[in-house]
């Protein structure tokens, strides 16, 4: 409805969208984006048409409110609470943007609202726009909470002994790293990649130095990231650009850029290199050839994806469906489902046995699934103490590392025994674990604002 956006304007919007009506500062919005500080944002911003930055948040959230009131009847103060919202500040909100008191605006209705709020931008444009329709995509809302202190750094003990292939749990120190970092990756060469949501950027990560090297600019908010078998590319999904940036990783730079549409998240690069499967929050899986950059195949899905894997030998794709609490086993690269585990919960991310035998689910209701493969069934759950996001297996294949953002921790598994074997304290919101090479040391990126380092 509003053609001829620049890239960041498109991805404000998003940006303002995912803030459900609680957006950040301008600045961060336009670190978020690409953006040097709010001075570059609103020249973006004016350049397009938009109105200024504080004015167009306060459309987008009057909007978000008028399209949950239409679709399930609720008034204004339950919505505004549901979303953490001072309903004061929503009443005089609305009467500010749209002229009228929120009895008269919910009346009109959110295509009404739709409609003021494209002939405030065609104002602003050089040419009146037209829409052809009144309808709206809202994209999901991130999770977003105050962020605590950084915990301080442990002293650095000495190198403890550690069991060959996997880390002894310790935590060695915590490695900052601003700007809601949401994913970490290393290479089979070794490199350290991190995403840097709030920034735009991926940092390369030297362990050795304990910090970030180099930055490398990407898309609007970079969220997942992959690297292909041979370790030379990166790919990093841009929710807020509908793309997948390509890095060259030896020269840290970014090469190109592959059109994903509908905010693009988990990413994994197939074993021969040739295909990325991709999942939108459009509720879809898309697999797009690399060479050609076109879309080979698209699958629905019954709930947005948050997590897939690959089987390490049978040529097949899991997938996740978090509010359907599904897992889909899909063949690749033609998408074709095979069969379709009802979990239950709420599903999240998976790993594989070494053996291919058994896949652990992460259910974000608190615990563990695992399926045996060959009979197609549960064969066990493990139950935890909060609820399970990430989940990563040791490369000698013997324990789980599940991260639960809400509880600040990762919980670490036996495989075969599926029992406890401790619990790693990272405080803040873990997210993601990846491993070395050898395997000996564990890095849990934590979207509050930093790595913790465990050997």
């Amino acid at each position: 409805m509003l053609p001829g956006l620049s890239r960041e304007g498109q991805a404000v919007l998003s940006a303002l969208v995912a803030a459900t009506g609680a957006p950040p500062a301008a600045d961060a919005v336009a670190r978020q984006v690409g953006l040097a500080n709010r001075y570059r944002l609103a020249r973006r911003l004016d350049r397009d048409g938009l109105p200024p930055f504080g004015e167009l948040a306060d459309w987008i959230s009057i909007l978000q409110l008028l399209w949950q009131s239409e679709a399930t009847g609720d008034p204004l103060l339950p919505i505004a609470l549901e979303r953490g919202l001072e309903p004061a500040t929503c009443y005089r909100r609305c009467r500010r943007t749209l002229g009228v008191p929120w009895r008269a605006a919910r009346r009109r209705g959110f295509a009404w609202g739709m409609g003021r709020f494209l002939a405030r931008c065609a104002r602003g444009r050089r040419a009146a726009l037209r829409p052809a329709g009144l309808t709206l995509a809202v994209a999901r809302s991130l999770e977003s909470a105050r962020p605590p202190a950084v915990p301080r750094p442990p002293a650095r003990p000495g190198r403890p002994g550690r069991a060959a292939g996997r880390p002894r749990g310790v935590v060695a120190y915590h490695l900052p790293l601003g700007d809601a970092p949401t994913d970490v990756a290393v290479s089979p060469g070794g490199v350290i990649y991190a995403t840097r949501a709030f920034a735009a950027q991926v940092d390369r990560i030297d362990l050795r130095a304990r910090r970030s090297v180099v930055s490398i600019d990407v898309g609007a908010n970079p969220t997942r990231l992959a690297f292909d078998p041979t370790g030379r590319v990166a790919y990093v999904t841009n929710q807020f650009d509908d793309s997948v940036s390509v890095v060259d990783v030896s020269r840290n730079l970014q090469v190109d850029d592959l059109p994903v549409a509908g905010d693009p998240a988990p990413v994994v690069a197939s074993a021969d290199g040739r295909h990325l499967f991709v999942c939108t929050n459009d509720d879809e899986l898309v697999c797009l050839n690399v060479l050609s950059r076109r879309v080979r195949a698209r699958l629905a899905l019954p709930a947005t994806s948050h997590h897939l894997t690959e089987h390490p030998r049978a040529g097949v794709l899991y997938v996740s469906t978090r509010a359907a609490g599904t897992v889909m086993e899909v063949e690749t690269p033609s998408l074709r489902v095979r069969r379709t585990f009802h979990l239950g919960g709420r599903t999240q991310a998976l790993v594989v046995a070494p053996d291919g035998t058994e896949l652990y689910v992460a259910d974000e209701l608190g615990a563990v699934h695992v399926v045996a493969l060959e009979a197609g069934v549960p064969a066990a759950t493990v139950h935890l103490p909060a609820g399970a996001y990430g989940l990563a297996l040791t490369p000698d294949g013997e324990q789980l590392f599940v991260t639960m953002p809400g509880a600040g921790c990762v919980q670490v598994l036996d495989r075969v025994s599926r029992r406890h074997v401790q619990t790693v304290i990272t405080g803040g919101a873990p997210r993601h674990t990846a491993f070395t090479a050898d395997g000996r040391t564990g890095l849990i990126v934590n979207e509050r604002g930093w790595i913790t380092v465990v050997w």
